[in-house]
């Protein structure tokens, strides 16, 4: 009875356990069927949400209560249901001459109401005069949907976004960007509506009266503007004629003008009127063409309108070139005035003149690589390729490297000679075999006159990368040698009395000569005599005098007894050979 007892308890125990773990098992399924059913149903009501709001056509526009209540429709009203279908709506209407009609893609709540019916055509036409001036129309980015979706592309990782405002671009106002964009607006609920922005038309008259018009614009109405922007016009090309006949005419007259004036001036001021005639002649011309197509008559035509950005830069350039030619003109005068006038005799005169003539012609280098690119910036020639010479910066490094080696190369070593002062203008030097004078250091070159009157242009670096004698580095005295070739039985002493003879009382004679026996071979001696001349000329000219005296004195001195001679053993053959032994 006990251990049947004892069994049945542990058959309820292990029954009952199992009754619980079916129950907890079931109960975590409908607890996860219970929460994928909820989040099922949250997300069909989320979506549904977004998708009324993406349907809702008032959700990316300005809500306002209010639009254009002083104008009257017109008899066309124009498609504001896309930003091109507006834009298109206000050019045509304003090609059509209707410019009541494109009045309507104007927001003119920021102009008084009992105002707005008066003046919504003058600043229709206006906003289309400034927006063919500047050129802000791109078709390509202006979309043709009611809520301007961007799509995705595939550069893009960001998703489709409607949006509520298109601009057309930035026009400068003052020094402040002024930006010219269409908004959507929806009035009390209403299908919404692209206009341009109040903002815009508040400030029409202002961007229109900052586009030059010219002296002879008032003549002109603006219809008649619009009609011929970007179409050439018979008149503007008359006036084009006439200006340019005018500023050759200057040309001309101030060409003559500025020799006439450098014939009857010195030497000295006449060169730099003669100097600056063709760029102060180009740049009169330039600069009264400018004055006559920039505010005689502001061109429209697209050809007419390259003529602006031409004179520009002629103007830029004969300025630059008038302002180089003045520079060069004033530091060579400064030079001469107080630079060659310094005595050739001190070293340190010479190293000041070099150091001068070689920062001019850097200095000149410098103020064209400024002007150059002070005239590219003018331009804008940055603006548009910027971005590009910025992604290719470093082949483009390599390449300029490349091929202004040779240029910096040279002018580094010119900035080296001026520093380290190895050779100075006017020193007498020898190089590659060349005996000469520095005559000029350029910023690339050096110039090197010749005994023979030719000049020798030799490259800054390779004339530091070879070696070369400097007769005149630390002073111009220079010394040289008379090398003489004699007889065994010549007489040193005679020699110096005879050499002392010579050079007695030469002005060109530094210190006293000397003479010394530095050489003997089987023949002759050779004798060296030691002159010092005042400078590299004198002592060439006086050592070439002391030889050629000097050998006349031992041609002439007992027949020629101390010239070079060459001894010859005569043998008897008829002696008897020594090195036979007798018999």
């Amino acid at each position: 009875m006990l251990a049947a007892g004892v069994g049945f308890h542990l058959t309820t125990a292990r029954a009952t356990d199992m009754a619980r773990n079916v129950a907890a098992r079931w109960s975590e399924r409908l607890a996860a069927l219970f929460l994928l059913v909820a989040f099922c149903a949250l997300q069909l009501a989320a979506t549904d949400v977004i998708a009324q709001e993406q349907d809702s056509p008032h959700l990316y526009a300005f809500e306002i209560t209010e639009l254009n209540e002083g104008l009257v429709d017109a008899e066309i009203m124009p498609r504001l249901d896309t930003p091109r279908a507006a834009l298109e709506s206000f050019l045509s209407a304003i090609d059509a001459n209707d410019p009541a009609s494109a009045a309507h893609v104007l927001n003119m709540n920021a102009i008084p109401a009992d105002e707005q019916a008066q003046r919504a055509p003058d600043l229709a036409m206006m906003l289309a005069y400034v927006i063919h001036r500047h050129d802000l129309v791109s078709w390509r980015d202006i979309p043709d949907t009611p809520d301007a979706r961007v799509l995705p592309d595939m550069q893009s990782s960001v998703g489709p976004y409607s949006r509520r405002s298109i601009e057309l671009g930035e026009i400068m106002l003052d020094a402040v960007p002024v930006s010219i964009s269409l908004h959507r607006y929806s009035v009390d609920g209403e299908e919404p509506k692209w206009l341009f922005s109040p903002t815009v038309v508040e400030r029409i008259p202002q961007l229109y009266g900052a586009i030059r018009q010219g002296w002879l614009g008032d003549w002109v109405s603006l219809r008649q503007r619009l009609d011929t922007l970007g179409q050439p016009s018979l008149w503007e090309w008359s006036i084009v004629a006439g200006v340019t006949l005018a500023s050759a005419a200057a040309w001309i007259a101030v060409f003559a003008a500025a020799r006439l004036v450098s014939r009857r001036l010195s030497r000295r001021w006449g060169r730099w009127f003669s100097a600056t005639a063709i760029p102060l002649a180009t740049m009169v011309a330039a600069l009264i063409f400018r004055i006559g197509v920039v505010h005689l008559v502001v061109l429209t035509g697209p050809v007419a309108s390259n003529l602006d950005a031409g004179s520009e830069i002629v103007l830029l350039v004969a300025g630059a070139w008038l302002v180089l030619r003045l520079l060069a003109a004033l530091t060579l005068w400064l030079s001469e005035t107080f630079v060659v006038p310094l005595t050739s005799d001190d070293p340190e005169n010479r190293r000041t003149k070099t150091n001068v003539y070689i920062v001019r012609r850097l200095g000149l280098v410098l103020m064209a690589i400024l002007a150059i690119g002070y005239l590219l910036l003018s331009l804008g020639a940055f603006d548009t390729f910027g971005l590009s010479l910025l992604a290719s910066a470093g082949v483009l490094g390599v390449v300029l490297a490349i091929a202004a080696q040779p240029l910096l190369g040279n002018m580094v070593a010119g900035l080296q000679i001026a520093l380290s002062d190895p050779v100075r203008i006017g020193d007498v030097v020898v190089y590659n075999d060349h005996w000469g004078t520095v005559e000029d250091i350029s910023f690339a070159h050096t110039v090197i006159r010749t005994a023979r009157e030719t000049r020798l242009i030799v490259p800054h670096s390779e004339f530091l990368s070879r070696a070369f004698e400097n007769w005149s580095k630390e002073g111009e005295p220079v010394r040289r040698i008379v090398k003489i070739a004699a007889d065994y039985r010549i007489d040193v002493d005679l020699v110096r009395r005879k050499v002392g003879e010579i050079v007695q009382d030469d002005p060109r004679l530094a210190e006293p000569p000397f003479v010394e026996m530095v050489e003997t071979d089987g023949d002759a001696v050779v004798l060296w005599i030691w002159l010092m001349g005042t400078t590299a000329f004198t002592s060439w000219y006086l050592h070439n005098e002391v030889r050629e005296k000097l050998i006349a004195f031992l041609r002439d001195h007992e027949e020629g007894l101390f010239l070079p001679r060459q001894r010859h053993l005569l043998v008897d053959k008829t002696a008897s050979d020594f090195s036979t032994p007798p018999p």
